[in-house]
């Protein structure tokens, strides 16, 4: 005769005298119920029990109750995974697993573990032998292996079959939606600022992934040309009519090309200015101005910043806030009045100025240093040194002491002898 079928109740300990109830209704039945509390005997490994138990069991019957639900701990939870485990070697349609709820505690949301919503669970109030448990009880007696479907799952409806492809013909088919004009109103307008859009964020995204020298100097370059653009003047510069009539006769010096000196164009010059200007600002109010030396080649440029190098850190050593530096030198075709013009501007006493020419094209260069009074607008002291004859250092140390002489304060006059009457007194009595 084969042996019963076997149940293992797992339940909690304070679930105990439910479970005996369910434990009395199962085995009238004719099922072999396992229960921890009678089956371990005095000295038995219960863990390795229990655990054969479950692995040997036909059904296992989990006891759900709000006690389970309360406690986050529990043997009774090793149980419910050790079945679980089980179940993952038995086909899907295998019945093992019989969840009893022994109150009002819902199976949505319950702790337990997942595998126990995908059956039907069974409710039996305080363990009691409702007429549910008892069909339960006799069909687990039979080793009925198929299982139930899950509580609150409606079987779903086989879908209608679609209509034969012959009734689809029949109908006239629907007509063509109405597709909108293209292209619609405000399209490329809506182009040009998407592209525009996208080129601003491509630009930005660049921008900063420059080094922040290279950002610095873009910025720079970029208010320079502003500049430039708003000084500049938009309509161009009208020719003589005068120059479109060829002359009858021209002489040979007419038809020589003219040498004209190279102007910088308005963006250098804006800037430039505009350097000057800071320069002046930091420096208004000191005695002596000194213009930058400048030349009108290459070769006159060199000796005029030699002459200036040796020339303007010998002045500025006895107290160099008296005096100023105009960083800008004078052009070829500046004069007089443009470089008192500056000497103005600083509010300078005195104003020192040297430019070097080269009077042809075989001669030597000629260096010409000029001191200002700019009060008076009168030229105190002025030489021309040849550069073939007077190398820079010494033309230099000339020009500094004729700065000092011209420059230095009127000694104090000798003290008046004691009763010395002053001029335009009246004679003694």
């Amino acid at each position: 005769m084969p042996p019963s079928p076997s149940v293992f109740l797992s339940y909690a300990s304070a679930d105990r005298a439910v479970a005996r109830a369910l434990r009395d209704t199962l085995a009238a039945a004719g099922l072999d119920v396992w229960l921890d509390e009678e089956e371990l005997a005095g000295g038995e490994a219960w863990d390795a029990k229990i655990r054969h138990q479950i692995r040997t069991c036909t059904y296992f019957m989990p006891v759900i109750s709000a006690t389970t639900e309360q406690r986050r701990e529990g043997y009774f939870r090793r149980e419910w995974r050790l079945a679980v485990e089980r179940t993952l070697d038995q086909a899907d349609d295998v019945l093992f697993l019989v969840p009893v709820v022994i109150d009002d505690t819902p199976d949505h949301g319950a702790r337990v573990p997942e595998r126990f919503l995908s059956v039907q669970w069974l409710r039996a109030p305080g363990g009691t032998a409702t007429p549910a448990l008892r069909e339960l009880a006799a069909r687990l007696a039979t080793g009925e292996t198929h299982t139930p479907a899950a509580a609150g799952r409606p079987a779903v409806a086989a879908p209608a079959p679609a209509p034969a492809r012959e009734n689809r013909r029949r109908g006239t088919p629907p007509p063509l939606p109405r597709f909108p004009a293209y292209p619609q109103p405000g399209q490329q307008n809506r182009f040009v600022y998407d592209v525009l859009l996208w080129a601003g964020h491509l630009i930005h995204a660049l921008w900063l992934r420059l080094p922040r020298v290279l950002q610095l100097f873009g910025a720079a370059l970029l208010i320079i040309k502003l500049i430039g653009w708003i000084f500049s003047d938009p309509s161009p510069a009208e020719e003589s009519p005068a120059q479109d009539q060829p002359t009858a006769a021209t002489s040979p010096a007419a038809t020589t090309p003219r040498m004209e000196p190279v102007t910088l164009d308005r963006t250098e010059a804006a800037l430039k200015n505009l350097v000057g200007a800071a320069a002046h600002t930091f420096q208004i109010g000191r005695p002596l101005a000194v213009i930058s030396f400048g030349g009108d080649d290459p070769a006159a440029q060199r000796y005029a910043a030699a002459v200036f190098d040796a020339t303007y850190d010998p002045l500025r050593e006895p107290a160099p806030d008296q005096v100023a530096l105009s960083p800008l030198p004078l052009e070829p075709d500046e004069d007089a009045d443009d470089a008192l013009a500056r000497g103005t501007q600083l509010h300078s006493r005195f104003l020192l100025t040297g430019v070097a020419r080269r009077p042809s094209a075989e001669g030597a260069v000629v260096f010409t240093a000029s001191l200002y009074a700019v009060e008076t607008r009168s030229v105190l002291w002025t030489e021309n040194f040849d550069a073939s004859k007077v190398d820079a250092p010494t033309a230099a140390a000339q020009l500094v002491a004729a700065v000092r002489r011209h420059t230095a304060p009127p000694a104090d006059p000798a003290p008046l002898a004691a009763n010395t009457p002053l001029p335009g007194s009246p004679p003694a009595p």
